[in-house]
């Protein structure tokens, strides 16, 4: 029947070339008429990997694959929202912004927060470093004061010495004197005895008086310089006395000072300052956050499923105020029964098809629990691609996963193929143009075809390719 058709194409398109032919003898030239090119509507179906085997096929409803509760980390009016539901927006974008005039009060009290802290600590310092000046004049100054009182205490030590050395320089003139005097007292009573005897003259008798006399004044002075150097001792042990309290004293101020110092240097206020400070630094980095958390962006990359609220709303972070969704991959979670759990494994392909939408397509899965939670089967979680968006969150899906011996290859409707002197071909829509490819039939049925000579993906012709050529134009029905 289609041979009949071309011959006829043929043989109409021959005796219409014969008919221009032949009017055009004896006629003038002209210039021919621009061909119009035909444009042909056609539908298409995308080429997939999967297999005709239809295996077991298991339900679920589509998910998008994160889905995230936007919320504010302060709470404040919006004054802006940025996005509508269903847009696409990027990690970053910003979604919404919230009223900033407290924050940026915050900001600046903080501000001048840690200039009074910075000033304090400032003051502080400065207060240090003139207690510790004004702690080690003290120091010095005790120090000074002990080597003085050092140095009058060894004054007081030699002063005992020299004391002691006159005193017993003083002891033994008075010994000495006394002997002098009892010496004299016996001559002047002996030369008495002989003057009386008329033995010694009167002049004899007189000069041994005379050094009796002498010797008694000898002895006066050595008891007076002897009383003398006993006060001179005393005194100089008085004096000792005196530069060892002293000294004490002067210890004890240097001491006192040292610990002044130590004090003055240890910064107790200053580390408290600086303590003050931090804390004001802190404070204003919290402000500063707060100022910028004022305009809330994008967490990930997706696409706006709600917003609930409006401009001049109070948000907080107690409430969800844009519900975020990837959905280019969604995904699905089938509960697998235990006698079909071993047909599935991590990262393999399987079979995805959507009825309202009259989409097949592959998904790849993600996860398997090793749970059978409630006894509902094993949950086994399954991505598939969405990247035009026509997928929907809560769509019905089917996941069909053949068994481990099915062929696999490339999946295109059985509807799409024409035949040529019992060779198959397909065509395949490359913008506007249909492409003409030769395949190879693997295993069909009569909805799909298991078929070598083509890429998954490539978009087939599956109705109005009957009306197609190399010289026509196709426009794809969405």
């Amino acid at each position: 029947m289609r041979k009949m058709v071309i011959g006829m194409t043929i043989a109409g398109l021959v005796a219409t070339s014969a008919l221009a032919a032949g009017c055009g003898i004896g006629e003038s030239k002209e210039a021919s008429a621009p061909v119009q090119v035909k444009t042909v509507p056609v539908e298409v179906a995308a080429a997939f990997t999967g297999s005709l085997d239809k295996g077991r096929t298991l339900t679920g409803t589509t998910q998008a694959s994160q889905l995230v509760n936007v919320v504010p980390k302060v709470s404040a009016k919006v004054t802006s929202i940025s996005v509508k539901v269903g847009q696409k927006v990027r990690a970053g974008d910003v979604l919404f912004r919230l009223d900033d005039k407290d924050l940026r009060n915050a900001v600046d009290q903080a501000q001048q927060s840690v200039a009074l802290s910075r000033a304090s600590l400032a003051q502080t310092q400065a207060q240090t470093r003139n207690g510790v000046d004004s702690a080690q004049a003290g120091v010095n100054q005790a120090s000074s004061g002990l080597s003085q009182a050092n140095s009058a205490y060894e004054q007081a030590i030699n002063g005992i010495s020299n004391a002691r050395n006159g005193l017993e320089q003083a002891s033994a003139q008075m010994e000495r004197a006394q002997q002098a005097y009892n010496d004299a007292k016996t001559n002047a009573d002996r030369m008495q005895m002989l003057f009386n005897q008329g033995a010694v003259t009167k002049q004899q008798l007189e000069q041994a008086q005379t050094q009796l006399k002498n010797a008694q004044i000898a002895i006066q002075e050595a008891q007076i310089g002897l009383k003398n150097a006993s006060v001179a001792l005393k005194n100089a042990e008085a004096a000792k006395k005196s530069a060892e309290e002293s000294r004490k004293n002067a210890q004890a101020s240097l001491a006192t000072a040292k610990k002044q110092v130590s004090n003055a240097a240890g910064g107790e206020g200053v580390e408290v300052a600086r303590q003050q400070l931090a804390q004001a630094e802190l404070n204003l980095r919290i402000a500063r956050d707060n100022l910028n958390n004022a305009v809330v962006t994008a967490p990930i990359s997706g696409t706006i499923g709600a917003i609930n609220g409006e401009v001049g709303d109070f948000s907080s972070p107690q409430s969800p105020f844009i519900v975020l969704a990837n959905l280019d991959p969604m995904k699905v979670v089938v509960n697998t029964p235990e006698n079909l759990i071993g047909l599935f494994g991590m990262n393999q392909s399987v079979g995805i098809s959507i009825p309202s939408l009259k989409l097949n397509t592959n998904g790849k899965v993600t996860s398997i629990s090793p749970l059978n939670q409630q006894s509902k089967g094993y949950p086994v979680t399954v991505e598939v691609p969405n990247p035009d968006g026509k997928i929907k969150a809560g769509m019905a899906i089917q996941v069909n996963v053949a068994s481990p011996t099915a062929k696999k290859g490339i999946v295109i409707p059985t509807s799409a193929i024409l035949t040529e002197e019992n060779k198959p071909y397909v065509y395949v829509a490359q913008g506007d143009k249909p492409v003409r490819k030769a395949i190879t039939i693997i295993e069909q049925n009569s909805d799909n075809t298991l078929v070598a000579g083509l890429k998954e993906g490539e978009k087939v012709i599956v109705k109005g390719q009957t009306l197609l050529d190399d010289n026509v134009k196709i426009s794809v029905k969405k």
